[in-house]
């Protein structure tokens, strides 16, 4: 058997001639003498098993099913082999859909490699990924031919830099440039709709996304994650188009791991925005007065150019007075709850620049910059839109709050509009549709119950709750100090300092700390970052200025290392072995009750006479709290302590629902 690996198609070629008369039903390979008993490492386990049978009969029967999968269970090769079989005995293509990369690194590295070695039938998967992530040597090369009236000289430097890459590139990938280029000359020289269209670039055998598109359509398998799934799923109900973006909506099913995270992705990719930043690259496009740089030097309207900065200063005033309100709040976020007169005139001037620029280049000869021109034009009409959709609040609903990147006037500044409830988009759009939709994760149950997960996603079919295979009670203990001071408590930080030096002395770095609020985060490496590097442990910490699979690739690599995270290293991280012993948990992870989002379920819940803690603000911070304990057991060889820094736990009535969302493990109270 050998595996070629190209342009992120992984294909298989068999030479076992004994292994094409194996049976196309999954249980057969996770049996105690099937083939994957014969892979390295392999251990059988019931509940992969379990899993494997219950997908694939889901789908069979074209049902939707939800399975909750502890860590350990095996969950990918589980899914994978139900939907290999499925689709190679009944000639079907399907979706597994995921939120990190990390999890797309060890289904194409890892996992796949290994099922090409056991499956008696050839199959194909490939990694499909949004089209702006992908480089077009067509707009390369156009810009490249005009890059002395688009770009200052610098800019003209890094394109050249950018084009060496690109005629050695097998994947056409922006993940491969290193350092990434800015967003000025990205977005000029990726996939676009309209212009990287099939009837232009289909023939081109370096037009990457449409490669990875037709190969996509080819494929048994097509991997994707949940922003991508969601963005096109709420674009169009318009088939043809759907067929176009390159994404299988037609298929027969799609499976989503890490499915604890769909509802947050589905609602915001099912929404709407716009932002300053957004807008006035736009313009820059056209025409950027600093360079005197852009597409307008190609037309002959010399009014445009006036227009054109005119827009540009109504963008920096209407933002700037948006992001003095907030910092005069002292908020991140605000939400709206009546319609906003707009307090300028920029939407009828980005409208007249629409007209005059349509006008301009209806009879443009020339073809590469006519299609740039009117990308422009469709970009800046679907930002307008956005903008008054939000000001005058056409989509109800729908929660529209406005978002400020840093607490100063010049900030970026976002204006968001996402679905109240995403289940009846999702029951519209996918679950009634011809397609069996599989979710899973580790975490989905809360208080033993699937209700809270099917409310907020709107899938209300079977479910599947299995058993974890590792021994809690022997590998890991719960630490919880007695007389910790409430989080609301002046005394928190100091305590919560000593508490951290304490527990990652206790092993020796090998340390997770999670945290809820950043400025706490920033405190405590104001803390404690000199008495850690005096002890000889690393400490690295997510400020934003490190990527977080960098950060994680560091901490794994030194010894006795210490990781203060923020929310995203709550879950979908997988550090095994002695890289990690010790997860700290700072404070329960409850949702700012501020956040529009949140305030707008609460309100919602409270009108329907239900109490919006009990129904929404505990189990959601239920499950991420599972998340976070389950950062630590990731084999059945890994030991270690985690430890619970918020004393609501203990001190609460409803600290016994987290208390009791623990695996059966020992909990020591310690002083």
């Amino acid at each position: 058997m050998s595996i070629e690996a190209r342009n992120g198609f992984l294909n298989g070629r068999l030479e076992n001639p004994e292994a094409k008369k194996a049976s196309l039903d999954p249980s057969f390979y996770f049996s105690p003498s099937g083939p994957l008993a014969q892979a390295a490492h392999f251990e059988y386990r019931p509940q992969q098993k379990q899993m494997a049978e219950a997908i694939y009969k889901s789908l069979e029967k074209k049902k939707h099913l939800i399975v909750e999968a502890p860590t350990g269970t095996g969950k990918s090769l589980a899914y994978l082999l139900a939907a290999l079989c499925y689709c190679q005995k009944n000639a079907q293509r399907g979706v597994i859909s995921t939120h990190t990369l990390n999890l797309q690194d060890q289904l194409l590295h890892k996992d796949i490699p290994l099922l090409k070695k056991i499956f008696p039938k050839e199959f194909s998967v490939v990694l499909l990924k949004g089209r702006q992530n992908y480089i077009c040597p067509k707009r390369l090369e156009k810009v490249l031919k005009h890059a002395t009236d688009l770009f200052p000289s610098f800019e003209t430097t890094e394109l050249m830099r950018i084009y060496d890459w690109s005629v050695r590139t097998q994947t056409g990938d922006i993940e491969e440039l290193h350092p990434l280029p800015s967003f000025n000359i990205w977005s000029q020289i990726c996939s676009e709709p309209g212009i990287c269209h099939p009837r232009n670039c289909a023939n081109n055998p370096r037009c990457f996304y449409h490669l990875f598109r037709e190969q996509s359509a080819r494929s048994d398998l097509t991997i994707v994650n949940h922003a991508l799934y969601f963005s096109l799923l709420g674009r169009t109900t318009d088939s043809q188009l759907q067929k176009e973006e390159g994404l299988p909506f037609g298929e027969n099913f799609v499976i989503f791991d890490e499915a604890h995270t769909i509802e947050k992705i589905a609602s915001n990719q099912l929404g709407f925005s716009t932002s300053k930043f957004r807008l006035q690259n736009l313009l820059f496009r056209l025409f950027n007065p600093i360079t005197h740089k852009g597409l307008l030097l190609f037309l002959k309207d010399s009014s445009l150019f006036s227009m054109v900065h005119e827009a540009y200063e109504e963008v920096g005033s209407l933002f700037k007075s948006i992001a003095a309100t907030l910092v005069k709040l002292s908020v991140l976020e605000h939400r709206i709850l009546d319609p906003i007169p707009l307090p300028n005139a920029l939407p009828e001037t980005l409208n007249t620049i629409v007209e005059k620029l349509s006008h301009a280049v209806a009879n443009f000869p020339d073809k590469e910059i006519k299609e740039e021109i009117t990308n422009c034009i469709e970009k800046i009409t679907l930002e307008n839109n956005a903008m008054i959709n939000f000001f005058e609040m056409r989509i109800p609903d729908h929660v529209y709050w406005i978002e400020l990147e840093e607490p100063n006037p010049e900030s970026n500044v976002q204006l968001l509009a996402t679905p109240l409830d995403v289940g009846p988009l999702l029951q519209s759009f996918l679950y009634e549709k011809e397609v069996s939709v599989i979710m899973t994760s580790a975490t989905i149950k809360v208080t033993d119950s699937f209700s809270f997960f099917q409310n907020r996603v709107g899938l209300f079919s079977q479910t599947l709750s299995l058993e974890s295979p590792f021994d809690y009670g022997r590998q890991m203990k719960i630490l919880i100090p007695k007389d910790m001071p409430d989080p609301s408590n002046s005394s928190y930080e100091a305590a919560l300092a000593v508490w951290i030096e304490r527990l990652v002395k206790q092993t020796a770095g090998s340390a997770l700390v999670l945290f809820t609020n950043r400025k706490t985060l920033a405190n405590m490496v104001e803390a404690l970052s000199s008495k850690f590097a005096e002890l000889g442990y690393p400490l690295y910490v997510q400020d934003g200025k490190t990527s977080r699979h960098k950060l994680l690739k560091l901490f794994k690599e030194a010894k006795h290392s210490i990781l203060f995270g923020m929310d995203s290293f709550w879950q979908g991280i997988d550090v095994p072995g002695d890289s990690l012993k010790n997860v700290i948990i700072t404070k329960l992870p409850f949702s700012s009750p501020d956040h529009p989002q949140v305030q707008a379920k609460c309100e919602k819940l409270e009108k329907q006479g239900l109490n919006a803690f009990v129904h929404y603000s505990l189990p959601e911070a239920v499950l991420k709290f599972r998340q976070g304990i389950g950062r630590l057991i990731r084999s059945k060889e890994d030991k270690g302590i985690v430890a619970v820094l918020d004393s609501r736990i203990l001190s609460k009535s409803y600290g016994k629902i987290f208390l009791n969302s623990i695996p059966n493990t020992p909990i020591e109270i310690i002083e």
